[in-house]
């Protein structure tokens, strides 16, 4: 058996990683029956649980040392782990883990990750340092390979791919509804879904709150019914809320923890998705549901024009514009198909990168299994 270790931002309820989580197990079991997959969480018990893999507690050292040299490959993603936004420790966190891996002599893949920001002379040069030892890198926007080449990495073996959840399965279209009824949102009337997050660094505040209020009472006036979409639970119940408390028409938010399938299935149910969470975006992609996608990270203005959707605005350098988003809605309320028809066909080609990710692991998964069989 191949022992494979995961090393990413998992246990935490952001149903983006987990979603990430989800379809990396699901793919590695479809491609290969003799593997073991251990994952580190922050809820090992969870992630047991949840995917039906092994866990390990991601802040007990001497356990996650023996994940390490207990593993044959770790995978190190996905998802933007490389970068010191959020802080410099996590970045060190994550480039430790590789570190180890090699000192043990392990593979490492880089498995769909985003890279940065990574600022600061010491921590550019420790990510230089580092990545340039792993086997194979796959990236999941070209924007981070111009920030890998950037820092200085020249390793040779990297490829720009596609998220994984562009793979994730979903529940079937009645079960979701069901879901949506049981949270007592009616199915007589079309659905935007909205997906907002709390972000610190908008360069007005959250006055962003207050826009995205208004254009979802625009969209009740016109007939339709918003659904508010945590996508980070319970981290984005709050500022889902503060949306819903501005509002002056009625508006719908889901309340309960959904795993990312069902959440996928969710997104499926509605005719139109306004998001500032990237998987959120992605889920709509999937189920060819038209977005409009409101930029605070370039990982969004760049999927955003993969997929050609329009953007609503930028909180990192300017105001939301209300009117402006409505008119985008309405715009693809009444272009339907066309929408649909470009978002198929981009989301097809996203599909298609992500399955690239599984094809450069399957090639390392048989260089361990030839270097196994070598030794009997």
């Amino acid at each position: 058996m191949i022992n494979l270790l995961i090393a990413g931002y998992h246990g935490y309820g952001n149903c983006g990683d987990e979603a990430i989580l989800q379809a990396m197990t699901t793919n590695i079991r479809n491609m290969a029956k003799d593997v073991n997959i251990t994952a580190l969480s922050y809820r090992p018990d969870f992630t047991k649980t949840e995917y039906g893999i092994s866990s390990v507690q991601r802040f007990n050292i001497p356990q996650v040392i023996y994940a390490i040299r207990s593993s044959d490959i770790i995978l190190s993603g996905g998802g933007t782990l490389l970068q010191n936004g959020t802080s410099t420790r996590s970045l060190l966190y994550y480039l430790s883990i590789i570190k180890a891996a090699k000192i043990f002599k392990k593979r490492v893949m880089l498995y769909a990750n985003g890279i940065g920001p990574v600022t600061g002379r010491i921590n550019r040069r420790l990510v230089k340092s580092v990545i340039n030892t792993v086997d194979v890198i796959t990236l999941r926007e070209k924007l981070s390979e111009q920030d890998l080449r950037n820092i200085g990495v020249t390793n040779p073996n990297v490829t720009v791919t596609a998220d994984p959840a562009f793979k994730l399965g979903s529940i079937d279209r009645e079960e979701a509804e069901g879901l949506l009824e049981s949270e007592g949102i009616p199915r007589d009337r079309q659905r935007v879904g909205i997906s907002v997050r709390a972000w610190s660094k908008a360069q007005y505040g959250d006055d962003y709150v207050v826009k995205i209020a208004k254009v979802c009472d625009d969209i009740v006036k016109s007939g339709k019914d918003v659904v508010l979409l945590p996508m980070e639970f319970p981290k984005d119940i709050e500022i889902s809320k503060r949306v819903c408390r501005s509002m002056k028409e009625k508006g719908y938010m889901l309340e309960k923890r959904y795993t990312p399938g069902q959440i996928l299935g969710i997104v499926g149910c509605f005719d139109l998705m306004i998001s500032m969470r990237l998987h959120s975006l992605i889920f709509a992609a999937v189920q060819n549901v038209p977005m409009v996608g409101i930029i605070y990270d370039p990982k969004i203005e760049y999927y955003l024009k993969e997929l050609d959707m329009p953007e609503g605005g930028d909180v990192r350098s300017e105001r939301l514009d209300s009117n402006k988003i409505y008119s985008q809605v309405c715009d693809i309320f009444d272009n339907m198909e066309k929408y649909k028809a470009c978002l198929k066909a981009k989301a097809d080609t996203m599909i298609k990168k992500a399955d690239e990710n599984d094809r450069l692991l399957s090639a390392q998964l048989s260089i361990i299994r030839n270097k196994k069989e070598s030794l009997k």
